[in-house]
């Protein structure tokens, strides 16, 4: 009698998964943490004013550091700030950025070891041709 491994994924309504995987994330995922991010999300751009502020700080940016290297004038000027504050301003803001996103990393991660090992394979298969 030939003895048939069991399946080494499962398929799920949210498509193939390995069983491994799954099994320990079910043990030890908690998915309320996905909604704590999407809140810590919206809480880090309400306290930096929203992703359009960040936006017009790096024009601004860009307008002081333009006038400053290509010896051009800005078209407003400039005086509540040096450029350094509004660098240093910026830099402080993507920090808090960049926290939440190696955070949200950390946490997604787990989601991602679900892949099957034989679409692994597939994908290693496809990226060699």
């Amino acid at each position: 009698m030939i003895k048939i491994p069991p399946a080494s994924f499962h398929v799920t309504p949210c498509g193939e998964v390995d069983a491994a995987a799954l099994e320990k994330l079910r043990n030890s995922f908690d998915t309320s943490q996905l909604l704590g991010l999407v809140d810590r999300l919206d809480t880090s751009l309400a306290e930096l004013g929203g992703m359009i502020a960040i936006r017009d700080e790096l024009l601004k940016l860009h307008t002081m550091a333009q006038a400053l290297v290509e010896g051009t004038l800005p078209p407003v000027t400039t005086e509540e700030s040096s450029v350094w504050e509004v660098a240093e301003s910026v830099l402080l803001d993507l920090e808090t950025l960049s926290s939440w996103v190696r955070t949200a990393q950390m946490m997604i991660a787990p989601l991602v070891d679900l892949v099957p090992e034989h679409r692994v394979n597939e994908l290693s298969d496809r990226e060699g041709n």
